[in-house]
This record gives C-alpha cells, sequence and structure tokens, in this order.
C-alpha cells in the first residue's frame, strides 16, 4: 500500500487541503490513500480549536480514497513527523509519501531528524501560492504538477481571523466545517 500523509495542525481544515488530497490522488496515481494527521502538539507553532474538534471537522470532509488518522493525538505530546512515519510503516506495512507545501521546503532542516526522514520517506512538494518553488528540490523529494494544477494561499490563522471579526468563510472551508465551526462557537 502507498499512503500520501497530510499532516498539519488543521485548525481548521479548509478547502485548500481538500484540493490537495484530491490532486494528489489524480496526479501521482500509484498512491492508494490520502490520510489526513492532525498534529497533537505543533512543534512550532499552538493550535485553538482542541484535538476532538480538529478531528469532527475532518471526518466532515473525506472524500474517496481519504481517511483521517489519530495516530499522533494517541500519542501525545509534540508530533515529529519521523515518529509518526515510522509508527504508520509497522502499523500498516505501507509506503509513505508526505505531502508538503512549496513553503515548508526551505525550512525542512529545521524538522526533526531530517537527514533520517528522507530515508524513511518520499516527500511530495505542493506548490502554494505565493511561494516560489526552489530551483533543485532535494534528494528525497518529488514536484507534484500538471497543467491544471489549483494552488491556493488558504490559511487556517486567516479563516480564524474571519470567523472572530464576523467575517464569512464561505467556499474556504466546506459546507459541513463551517457548520460545525458556527455551532461549536469555534474560534470566536
Amino acid at each position: 500500500m502507498k499512503l500520501a500523509v497530510l499532516g498539519g495542525r488543521f485548525d481548521p481544515i479548509h478547502t485548500g487541503h481538500i484540493l490537495v488530497a484530491r490532486q494528489v490522488l489524480e496526479l501521482v496515481p500509484d498512491i492508494d490513500k490520502v490520510l489526513f494527521i492532525p498534529a497533537n502538539k505543533h512543534q512550532w507553532k499552538s493550535t485553538v480549536a482542541d484535538a476532538n474538534d480538529r478531528m469532527e471537522m475532518i471526518k466532515l470532509c473525506l472524500e474517496y480514497k481519504m481517511e483521517v488518522s489519530d495516530i499522533e493525538l494517541k500519542r501525545k505530546g509534540i508530533s515529529y513527523s519521523i515518529d509518526t512515519i515510522r509508527a504508520l510503516k509497522q502499523e500498516r506495512g505501507a509506503q509513505i509519501f508526505w505531502i508538503i507545501g512549496s513553503d515548508i521546503v526551505t525550512e525542512f532542516d529545521r524538522w526533526k531528524k531530517a537527514d533520517e526522514l528522507v530515508k524513511e520517506a518520499t516527500f511530495l512538494v505542493f506548490p502554494r501560492d505565493p511561494y516560489d518553488l526552489p530551483t533543485n528540490l532535494p534528494v528525497g523529494f518529488e514536484l507534484i504538477s500538471g497543467p491544471n494544477l489549483l494552488v491556493t494561499s488558504f490559511s487556517g490563522t486567516a479563516i480564524r481571523e474571519r470567523v472572530k471579526t464576523g467575517k464569512s468563510i464561505k467556499y474556504l472551508v466546506p459546507e459541513p466545517v463551517e457548520r460545525y465551526i458556527k455551532e461549536n462557537k469555534l474560534y470566536v
């Protein structure tokens, strides 16, 4: 099995995340599934919504060949990709592809055990507007590309700020996620 992992805070999950997952499935035909993995605690950034809310929001917008895992939430503490990749390989016996935005490539050396990570997984680099792609990707990184690739600049930070200031988030998040945010009074 070939698993493409999309990790992050998902605070909240937004349309950009879903577009990335869909396009990875379309453009990398041998990927069996995209696995969304919300971080328990990101190593540099804090989360606003609790883990249960973030999991529920992801579940509300999963599509064919997409699933969510609570592997990092169960593990507690700071979520490190190296630990997650090794656990997934052991649990599922899967070949791991880790999806990252082009904005992450330049800071990849900050990741815990970055030199070992590229031996454990292939990193799929998805262009993210407005970040330029490096001219040469490091070994172990592959660019996701296609003639009709859709890229966004959506961010959880901007979405949370819109909610906080009473602005619409319609089309920025899937409709069930928008309802969940309103019903649970998240980010206000």
